[in-house]
């Protein structure tokens, strides 16, 4: 395969990785994405009447680059074509209850006594030991029992999930990090070994600083979008917009207040006062001609015009027959020899298992 004018594509860094993904929902499947847009050779297993997202935009999120079937895993056929599968793969990713995993005979113990090599990401909300092991969860509840609910909003405002599921995407790229350091080490001792992924762990990497605030007693508060120490806040400009600034040194600090033309006692407000004087383009001009950190708050729109996203291919648009635009991230982070790309966003449900086992054996 070939793009006009940049010759073969390379194969991933993935390529030849067999990976099951038999979860469903947003983070797991996703995990299982980012390894698709590797190059790892993707199986998504899904119920016979299809994955709860199949008709929605949130199907290229997991389920691009991917070959779909269809499996009961209720039944006995289904749990014995699984069996089957997982004695091939290098990697299963799933997101049942324990305890559904073991009835069914498809659990850790079983799988990896049928392939001890195995790798099997495992996802859940408070991973798999502890008393609150058994709760259901997502990447919401994660944030929110992680600590980060509770420090985002402003100083007398309630605590605020964001706008986006920001829970499942980290910790979607988390269970990755964990899966490859599985597969290192398999390829050095022979061993697989199951990866026990829970969504609120990586928010507690989130808000590390903040709990660098800790005193016994005195938990970090809610400060907005502003940090204790730091001139950092969002801006509205002349032209009622917004930017972004982190002066996180003193050298920033002093040369953004210095432009700002003050310095009182309140030195967030005397920058506040003088952005808002400015358009939002002169001001990230005049602040980038300084090296001061400072960015327009861009809308998706914004970014998809935006000529250094452009440049770099950071946002892929795709027109699907079937789903309509689409607006996907492109993936991330680049390999210089073997970098990542979108495979296809809508797979079709396919119910030949014989081919998948086939595919596999032959590999």
């Amino acid at each position: 395969m070939e793009e006009p004018g940049k010759g073969a594509i390379p194969p991933g860094a993935l390529a030849g990785l067999k990976v099951i993904d038999m979860a469903s929902l947003y983070a797991a499947p996703l995990a299982a994405t980012i390894m698709a847009d590797f190059g790892a050779d993707v199986l998504k297993i899904e119920p016979p009447e299809g994955d709860l997202f199949r008709d929605s935009k949130m199907w290229p999120l997991v389920a691009r680059g991917k070959r779909c079937l269809a499996l009961d895993l209720r039944s006995e056929e289904g749990i014995d074509r699984l069996k089957a599968l997982a004695a091939q793969a290098d990697v299963l990713v799933e997101n049942y209850p324990a305890a559904v995993l073991e009835r069914r005979g498809i659990g850790w113990k079983v799988l990896s006594a049928v392939n001890p090599r195995l790798v099997m990401l495992s996802v859940s909300c408070f991973g798999a030991t502890g008393p609150y092991r058994g709760r259901p969860g997502s990447g919401t509840i994660g944030e929110g029992f992680g600590g980060l609910t509770f420090l985002t909003g402003t100083e007398d405002g309630p605590p605020m999930l964001p706008s986006v599921a920001l829970g499942d995407a980290v910790g979607a790229m988390s269970a990755v990090i964990g899966t490859l350091s599985a597969l290192y080490w398999r390829d050095r001792s022979g061993r697989g070994q199951q990866v026990d992924a829970s969504l609120y762990e990586p928010i507690l990497q989130i808000v590390a600083h903040a709990a660098q605030r800790w005193e016994p007693g005195r938990s970090p508060e809610r400060c907005g979008s502003r940090l204790p120490g730091v001139l950092r806040n969002v801006y509205r400009t002349s032209d009622e917009r917004y930017v972004a600034i982190s002066a996180s040194t003193a050298r920033h600090a002093a040369d953004l207040l210095a432009l700002a033309g003050g310095q009182g006692d309140d030195q967030d407000a005397c920058v506040a006062a003088w952005i808002a004087t400015v358009p939002q383009a002169a001001l990230v001009e005049q602040l980038v001609a300084r090296r001061i950190p400072v960015t327009p708050v861009n809308s998706l729109d914004d970014m998809l015009a935006d000529p250094h996203m452009r440049a770099r291919g950071s946002l892929i648009h795709v027109a699907d027959e079937a789903l309509g635009d689409l607006a996907l991230a492109a993936p991330a982070p680049r390999l210089s020899e073997t970098p990542g790309r979108i495979g296809d966003v809508n797979p079709p449900l396919g119910t030949d298992a014989d081919a998948a086992l086939e595919r596999w054996a032959g590999s």
